[in-house]
């Protein structure tokens, strides 16, 4: 019942909740319509037996004659009449099948019945049927007046026979109210999740609530909540990224030219060196720009293409810069993009791999190829990472257990989808994560 709750949606839950209590409401109240007119046939029987019996008495001592009594219409159409003497034998029957001494009642009953100030009941069978009795003494004997409970037995069967249909057609009927009214009750609802759906990092406004001040507007005051403290947040965050690339461009930019000049007078054996400090220093430039333009909400789209040798010119370069980590594939493919931001791209992957083992030679560098694409892989043997955690990962601002900005993946993604290809992420809590980066190669057939 718990799992099927579970898949049901709030609406329906309301629904089957309400029709089942107009149900139950609906079985009670027929119950109760049950009871109360069994009890109201047999009341109205027994008092109607009660006269009888009376008038009989009075007729049977001589206070009253015969011809000065009429007996009542029962609900059976007809009473039968039976006289006990005072040994409580069967003396006289208005009936002939109810003259026989197996038609009689025990003697306990009519020794009671003689013995009372007031009318004695008995309800049974006799000769097959089913009766009540009223008996009162009189002079020579006990007098008793039966009537059979047929006619309350079958008024009691069409009678529930009625109420069970009613009961259905009402349940039937409580079903589709129900429904409505759960739709009723949850469109405010579905219209504060349509709002909130609406919400995102451009559109953090706030919801208004025009109903009554109840539940609904107390959970519309908690998501204005939420959404102005994280609108704050990012405003912060923006802020933050925008100074920060600010202060770092002129140093940078001052770095640069103190590297050109002085690769012009090095010696040719430092060059290279001079050469790979210059590389470096651009590409932190492009970083920063790259973290200007995500703090005013920008794509990172500015992208250089060329043809190039991915192992020779993004892996074997991020290799060098992370001594110790593990590097395999083989040169001779061919693929167009921008080098630099596949070298960012997988820079940004190995670094939070290193960050995430502590220890580079934890962390492989891998290349895989097919006929039309290669397969980049950064994989760990770190904690991993949790599942739930991983959908979100790519976006901008998020930040895993090992801290930063948030940005550094969502970087990485916008340039593999620059690139039209594919960045994905698998882990395991325990082993370790496996980022895959695959991108499409040059076609030999295709014009360059």
């Amino acid at each position: 019942m718990k799992m099927l709750g579970n898949k049901l949606s709030l609406r329906w839950r309301i629904a089957i909740l309400t029709a089942l209590a107009i149900a139950i409401l609906s079985i009670l109240a027929a119950f109760s319509t049950f009871v109360v007119v069994k009890k109201s046939l047999n009341s109205d029987l027994r008092a109607s037996l009660r006269r009888d019996v009376l008038k009989l008495s009075r007729v049977y001592s001589g206070r009253i004659s015969k011809e000065e009594i009429k007996l009542s219409d029962v609900p059976s159409g007809r009473v039968i009449i039976q006289i006990y003497d005072l040994a409580d034998h069967l003396f006289a029957s208005s009936v002939k099948e109810f003259e026989a001494q197996d038609s009689s009642l025990d003697s306990e009953t009519i020794d009671k019945a003689r013995n009372s100030d007031d009318v004695v009941y008995w309800q049974g069978s006799l000769a097959k049927q089913n009766l009540v009795v009223a008996l009162a003494p009189f002079d020579r004997g006990v007098v008793a007046v039966l009537s059979t409970t047929n006619f309350m037995d079958t008024a009691l069967r069409q009678l529930a026979q009625n109420l069970f249909m009613m009961t259905f057609i009402l349940s039937l009927i409580s079903a589709v109210i129900a429904y409505l009214v759960a739709t009723a009750a949850m469109r405010p609802v579905t219209e504060l999740a349509t709002l909130t759906a609406k919400l995102g990092p451009k559109n953090l406004v706030k919801i208004e609530h025009n109903g009554p001040d109840d539940e609904l507007a107390s959970l519309t005051n908690v998501i204005n909540e939420l959404t102005a403290q994280l609108k704050e947040s990012m405003d912060a965050q923006r802020i933050f990224l925008a100074e920060t690339s600010h202060e770092l461009r002129t140093p940078l930019t001052s770095l640069q030219g103190f590297l050109e000049r002085a690769s012009r007078k090095a010696h040719p054996s430092v060059k290279r060196d001079l050469a790979d400090a210059s590389r470096i220093s651009q590409t932190m430039s492009r970083l920063v720009a790259d973290l200007l333009q995500l703090s005013r909400g920008e794509l990172v789209k500015e992208m250089v293409p060329h043809l190039l040798d991915p192992y020779q010119d993004i892996l074997l370069p991020i290799a060098e810069e992370y001594k110790g980590i593990s590097l395999k594939g083989k040169a001779g493919e061919t693929l167009v993009g921008d080098p630099e931001r596949l070298r960012q791209l997988v820079r940004n992957l190995v670094a939070n791999a290193v960050r995430a083992t502590a220890d580079a030679s934890k962390v492989e560098l891998a290349m895989e190829s097919n006929d039309k694409s290669i397969i980049i892989k950064v994989s760990d043997s770190g904690p991993g990472i949790p599942e739930d955690r991983l959908e979100p990962i790519f976006e901008k601002f998020y930040k895993g257990p090992g801290g930063g900005a948030g940005l550094g993946l969502a970087i990485a993604k916008q340039i593999a989808d620059a690139h039209k290809g594919k960045l994905t992420v698998e882990s395991e809590l325990g082993k370790g994560t496996v980022f895959s980066l695959e991108l499409s190669l040059v076609d030999d057939d295709e014009e360059l």
